[in-house]
């Protein structure tokens, strides 16, 4: 997380979160106005929710906007579950991942549409799409930091996608199975219907 002196930004996992928030530290780490989480050890707290953190620390964060990050929820899938593998061995099955399960860290499954919730009990009032990502950081942040004039639009194009190669969806999904996993997370279809238009055609 981090904290502005007008906005939150939370970390939704497997949402280039971590480029996010370097990028930030990096222009931004000195700035006395905005407050970054640890990052390590002992108590990992960068994937809190709004709500999560004002329970834990007492501070009433209600008069901040929210940004999070978001990615189409097919790519979230691919990358969740390659990055869970990875981590801890984990690894989901195609029925799991079809039907938008994935494992946790401690190996115990869950539904896409948990992270939606988890996020938005909080309204999040600007949406930053991981296809869109320096198009919507400026359009984001713009609104309360100076990033046009420190950010150059160059260090986007450091990304990296850890799925990068292996991230075809007909390498994943089969026929019928994108619309199995929409109807199957339906909160995060809404959303993703919302911020991106047409679910199937346009994220194939």
């Amino acid at each position: 997380m981090i904290i502005g002196k007008e906005f939150v930004w939370v970390h939704f996992l497997k949402c280039a979160g971590t480029f996010t928030e370097q990028l930030l530290r990096r222009h931004y780490g000195d700035d006395p106005g905005i407050a970054f989480d640890l990052i390590g050890p002992p108590k990992k707290i960068w994937h809190d929710s709004v709500l999560q953190r004002e329970k834990s620390t007492g501070i009433d964060l209600s008069q901040k906007q929210v940004i999070c990050n978001i990615r189409r929820l097919p790519y979230w899938i691919i990358s969740r579950v390659k990055y869970e593998e990875a981590r801890s061995g984990h690894r989901a099955t195609r029925e799991m991942y079809t039907g938008g399960m994935v494992f946790g860290q401690d190996g115990t499954p869950y539904k896409a549409n948990r992270l939606i919730n988890f996020y938005t009990i909080r309204k999040v009032d600007h949406w930053i799409r991981v296809e869109y990502l320096a198009e919507d950081f400026y359009r984001c942040f713009g609104r309360y930091l100076d990033v046009d004039s420190r950010i150059n639009g160059n260090e986007f194009a450091t990304k990296i996608n850890i799925t990068a190669g292996d991230a075809r969806l007909d390498t994943w999904f089969g026929e019928g199975d994108l619309e199995k996993l929409y109807a199957s997370n339906c909160i995060w279809a809404k959303l993703e219907m919302e911020l991106y238009g047409n679910l199937l055609t346009e994220s194939q």
